[in-house]
């Protein structure tokens, strides 16, 4: 093990977890790095003699030795010797870092990576490594840098000052790694090469579209790698490849979507320099992502081509564009959408047994809710601790999981109290349908409209549709947010016999799953049933997009045998 392999790992491991979240201090990966070059073009078979590399947020200079490596090995295939290399270094490798110590490692880094190819060369002086704010460098006049790399420090507003950057005056939460994608967009020369590893609440955060819109306006992106577990941050990492040029309007963007513990352990394909390298998994064209709403990088759009839902959204779409909605509602417009108490699983109010008369059951999001299931809370709270309305909690609701990639629902008729892990969905006094069905002026209890929210919020349907469009971006810990969960689609004006068949088989699901499992475990002779349901509420949206109420006696599930897949 190297002397700075020994140093790296030293200074890393003497921080604090706290210390490096505050910080953001988590470096990339050197097989990341290599990859990321590979992609960027940056290879020894080029001539990098004359092109400029930048990485404002060098930390201990990890993507900055590696492109050193690079030109190490370029000068070695064309015979230079240690002074032109050396001087090379100098002119073309470039870091920031407000941290000493982490400048001091990458200076090291440089160093001994130089001295591994020219033992015998002290021409190698000073790198351009720089202890400073590479955000507050005046980058105005300096848009010549051929390749720019970064992993910059994952911090929002709330645990920096961010206020002295001029765009931070954008909407939503201040994010610093949206400053380095601006520098980036800014100061690369037409023709150059970004190689970023952000967060992934870029790829679909509002306060990232006017970032989103630039670089998919201004670069060709090449490569989306959206990876969890790169660090051991409680965020995924979105590797955005891209080359400074607007893209041709048939142009695709390959990416892919994995685990790093297998990427970087499963060799793939083979690089020049025998690396493994990521491997295309699927593709998304860059026009139809900048045609986005706000420009979300959602690139699992391309694998629902000609599905279901995809016919569903681009119907959403329309009636949003002419600001009416015909055959379909928003789930807002039916329900009122509320949190639980603001308490965490593990408060000290909360006790396991009925320790007064006046207790209430508590339900902590997805340990004791799971889809379809009946409730049943474990633990207990005095009713003077309930700070939100009792009347909320005791009248018939639904309840739907917040801190998950897909959805989870179920009915609580038993008046548990919810901790603020859970939505509390409650009907609305007047929603589309007013609980009426206007062919028949037959009507819906409030219970049975309960129990058809609850079948269409634990569909498949649903459930795919909330994924792609919504919760994909975020590999570690997802959460389904609330203006996304008022927005999902509805039909309205449905067939009284069809909307009566879906709410008896929801009533029986209750009663037809595991008692184990975060999603829906069912008994063998449920299946069926579970099945039945699934293309009834296909058939309910394809009449829903056809822009038609369903005949009575309606169109049936199984007749059609409808997919949302196809």
């Amino acid at each position: 093990m190297t002397q700075q392999h020994n140093l790296l790992h030293w200074y890393e491991a003497g921080l604090p977890q706290r210390e490096r979240k505050v910080r953001g201090h988590f470096s990339t990966p050197p097989r990341l790095v290599e990859q990321i070059l590979d992609a960027c073009g940056y290879t020894a078979d080029r001539d990098l003699s004359m092109l400029r590399v930048l990485d404002p947020a060098c930390g201990s200079g990890n993507f900055l030795a590696g492109a050193t490596r690079r030109l190490l090995a370029y000068g070695q295939r064309t015979n230079r010797s240690g002074l032109q290399i050396a001087r090379s270094i100098k002119r073309n490798i470039w870091g920031f870092d407000p941290d000493p110590i982490a400048c001091t490692l990458a200076e090291l880094q440089i160093h001994e990576t130089f001295a591994s190819s020219y033992p015998k060369s002290k021409a190698l002086k000073q790198p351009h490594i720089h202890q400073a704010d590479g955000l507050a460098f005046p980058w105005e006049q300096h848009s010549n840098i051929d390749l720019f790399l970064a992993n910059p420090p994952y911090l929002a507003a709330k645990n920096i000052d961010l206020s002295g950057y001029r765009s931070t005056h954008q909407r939503g939460q201040a994010d610093s790694y949206l400053l380095f994608l601006s520098l980036a967009l800014q100061v690369v020369k037409p023709h150059g090469w970004i190689g970023l590893v952000l967060p992934d609440p870029v790829l679909a955060r509002t306060n990232a579209t006017r970032e989103r819109q630039l670089l998919l306006v201004e670069t060709t992106v090449h490569h989306i790698w959206h990876l969890a577990d790169v660090f051991t941050a409680y965020v995924g990492a979105a590797v955005i490849i891209a080359q400074k040029t607007p893209p041709h309007h048939l142009h695709q963007i390959s990416w892919q979507r994995a685990r790093w513990s297998d990427v970087s352990t499963t060799t793939q394909q083979v690089s020049n320099n025998n690396e493994p390298t990521l491997q295309t998994a699927s593709s998304v064209s860059q026009q139809l992502l900048s045609q986005q709403p706000r420009a979300e990088l959602r690139y699992l759009l391309s694998a629902i081509t000609g599905t279901l839902i995809e016919r569903l959204y681009h119907q959403i779409q329309q009636q949003v564009k002419e600001n009416t909605l015909l055959t379909l509602a928003y789930l807002g417009d039916y329900v009122t959408i509320r949190r639980g108490e603001e308490l965490g699983k593990d408060s000290p109010l909360l006790t396991t047994s009925q320790s007064q008369p006046a207790s209430y059951p508590v339900l902590r999001g997805g340990i004791d809710v799971r889809p379809y299931e009946i409730p049943r809370g474990s633990y207990w709270i005095a009713s003077e601790q309930v700070s939100k309305p009792l009347d909320r909690y005791l009248a018939p609701k639904l309840l739907l999981v917040k801190s998950a990639g897909r959805l989870q629902a179920t009915l609580d008729l038993q008046g548990h109290i919810v901790l603020q892990t859970l939505y509390i969905l409650q009907l609305a006094e007047n929603g589309p349908d007013s609980q009426t069905n206007t062919s028949t002026e037959q009507t819906f209890s409030a219970e049975d409209e309960l129990y058809f929210l609850l079948a269409l919020l634990n569909s498949r349907m649903l459930q795919e549709y909330i994924h792609i469009l919504h919760t994909a971006y975020k590999l570690v810990q997802p959460q389904i947010e609330q203006h996304v969960l008022a927005h999902l689609p509805i039909p309205i004006n449905t067939a009284y016999t069809e909307k009566e068949q879906i709410i008896d088989r929801a009533k029986l699901l209750m009663h037809a799953c595991g008692e184990t499992s975060s999603v829906v475990e069912l008994k063998i002779q449920s299946l069926e049933l579970y099945e039945e349901q699934e293309r009834a509420i296909c058939v309910l949206y394809e009449n829903a997009l056809e822009g038609m109420r369903a005949p009575d006696p309606p169109r049936t599930a199984i007749d059609e045998g409808v997919s949302l897949y196809g």
